[in-house]
């Protein structure tokens, strides 16, 4: 089956939630014009609509969902793609995936940058989901005490160093 994935691969830039992935994602594709900036959430509204429930909370959705972001990015075979979500090597292992970074912070600033929007569950998880990532031995940009546009600006020089930009 050809997906449009033939002789291309992807750049995932993984991160828990409140790492700063969806902040950085409109500077990032400023600063990478010529690949496809893709936030894994982009779809989660539409999708829901369709599902006629919330993506996040109903993991039976999650597998659908996860096709669905592939054939959109295989609808674009001519550009390189940075993929910025919280899915995990292994969950993305069939995928042609040529490079993995994290998208990281300190617990303490994760907590602050979700407090006001998220209940103590997400909260917690997403302290947990953190902790587990950097155990993953990948490239870290570190996102603690940064503004948006330095964290972009070095996320696009290590993605420039990985591939051709």
């Amino acid at each position: 089956m050809n997906d449009g994935y033939v002789g291309r691969s992807i750049t995932a830039v993984l991160g828990a939630p409140g790492s700063g992935k969806t902040t950085i994602a409109p500077e990032l594709a400023r600063l990478l014009p010529g690949h496809v900036v893709l936030d894994w959430d982009a779809f989660m509204e539409p999708a829901a609509a369709l599902a006629g429930r919330r993506i996040p909370e109903n993991p039976e959705t999650w597998p659908a969902y996860r096709d669905l972001v592939r054939a959109v990015i295989g609808s674009m075979p001519h550009l390189p793609v940075v993929l910025l979500g919280v899915c995990t090597p292994e969950e993305l292992r069939d995928w042609p995936i040529g490079a993995w970074v994290l998208l990281d912070c300190a617990d303490d600033e994760r907590r602050r940058r979700l407090g006001g929007s998220a209940d103590v569950q997400r909260l917690v998880e997403g302290v947990r989901d953190g902790r587990e990532y950097r155990r993953l031995g990948l490239p870290v940009i570190d996102t603690t005490g940064r503004e948006p546009a330095a964290v972009a600006s070095d996320l696009a020089v290590l993605i420039c160093s990985l591939s051709s930009c």
